[in-house]
């Protein structure tokens, strides 16, 4: 539990009335201040939802909306203490820079002094300085970015609401924007609450991750728990590549797939529990065949410019992903290595309670388990003595 959420929604659902389509499903999470957080999901999951919801740009169906204790469902969204950066900016064509961020200033009527104080340091912070009187269609789409972001900062909410913001850049500076938002959060220090359907944009810049598939949480957790541990299929191949092949967990740490045993890291399974198990393509090593843990006959490879990325097949027909630094031979016979920790183990239709819940009781069993060990040896030592 959050102390002191900035937001929190509690069992929020969204139906549209129109088609009676569940949106939002029973959502509940707590958001810290001071994070960046990023909504992660295709289109249509219900991720813009959300942050429209939190906008005021839409209303729930049910459940209550807190944002920093207060339950704002009936506030209007000029009283909301939250500022929302569009995909398409909204900028307005017929002000110039100065002027488009001012305008959320002006409409609360800050003194002129005040005004020209944060505005001038709102574009030093997006690096815009001098730019104040340049006309919107003047702007790359970089720069109307950057005037977008600083008119959201320069009224000092406590959340900035961001819906897709770098979708319409191009690569290199969808790049260096994805650098300079991370740096402008950290140094501002105002909850930055991101929307994409884009995995290493939201694995970069993110302190923590919500995944949403067909209006739930999936999955939530930081950028690394939702690559290293997914907890599921869908989590597993929305973000980043996957191998996932079926195995059965014969105790802990230690799984059986493609007719071979495999120490793991993973435990707390019923004996002999079907599993899913996915090994990251990265992790797969490059061997001779007779010093692999698995042999594959390659049938492709590409070269994708920090690496290779080979398709391989086993014995069993099995098709696998590779990525290496090392180039293969289409055809050639090779051997495959991995470590016990880059095996991942999932549990058929876990949910993220679920998984959770498992965690936590399999630890505590081998924290128990360790003290006991540590008391069993503690009496040998006295004796001893």
């Amino acid at each position: 539990m959050t102390t002191n959420p900035i937001i929190q929604f509690k069992n929020v659902k969204k139906i549209f009335d129109d088609n009676g389509q569940v949106v939002l499903n029973d959502i509940n999470f707590e958001l810290e201040s001071g994070k960046f957080y990023t909504l992660l999901g295709a289109s249509g999951s219900g991720k813009s939802t959300i942050l429209n919801i939190i906008a005021g740009l839409m209303d729930a169906t049910s459940g209550d909306i807190f944002l920093d204790g207060e339950r704002i469902n009936d506030v209007p969204i000029n009283k909301r203490d939250v500022h929302t950066v569009f995909q398409n900016y909204a900028l307005l064509p017929h002000k110039n820079v100065f002027d488009n961020i001012a305008f959320p200033l002006k409409i609360r009527k800050i003194s002129k002094a005040e005004i020209d104080r944060r505005v001038l340091e709102a574009l030093k912070m997006v690096r815009l300085t001098g730019f104040e009187h340049r006309r919107i269609q003047k702007l790359s789409g970089g720069q109307r970015q950057r005037v977008a972001i600083a008119r959201a900062i320069v009224n000092r909410p406590k959340v900035v609401l961001l819906d897709e913001p770098l979708s319409a850049l191009d690569l290199k500076l969808r790049t260096e924007m994805q650098y300079e938002l991370r740096a402008l959060q950290q140094k501002l220090g105002i909850t930055f609450v991101f929307v994409t359907h884009d995995q290493e944009e939201a694995l970069a810049m993110s302190d923590w991750i919500f995944v949403i598939n067909e209006g739930e949480i999936v999955q939530s957790g930081t950028p690394v728990d939702i690559y290293d541990e997914p907890i599921n299929r869908f989590v597993a191949t929305f973000i980043g590549e996957s191998n996932i092949v079926t195995g059965i967990m014969l105790d802990d740490y230690l799984v059986e797939f493609n007719g071979k045993q495999f120490e793991a890291v993973d435990g707390g399974m019923k004996k002999n529990e079907p599993v899913e198990v996915v090994i990251r393509p990265e992790d797969l090593q490059l061997t001779l065949p007779d010093e692999g843990k698995l042999v594959v006959k390659v049938t492709t490879q590409l070269f994708r410019g920090v690496h290779y990325e080979i398709i391989a097949v086993d014995e069993l027909g099995q098709e696998w992903m590779i990525h290496s630094t090392r180039q293969a031979i289409v055809g050639e016979v090779i051997g495959l290595n991995f470590e016990p920790e880059d095996i991942h183990i999932m549990r058929l239709n876990e949910t993220e309670a679920e998984f959770d819940a498992r965690i936590e009781e399999y630890v505590e069993d081998e924290v128990a388990e360790a003290g006991i060990i540590n008391a069993i040896r503690e009496e040998e030592v006295d004796q001893e003595v």
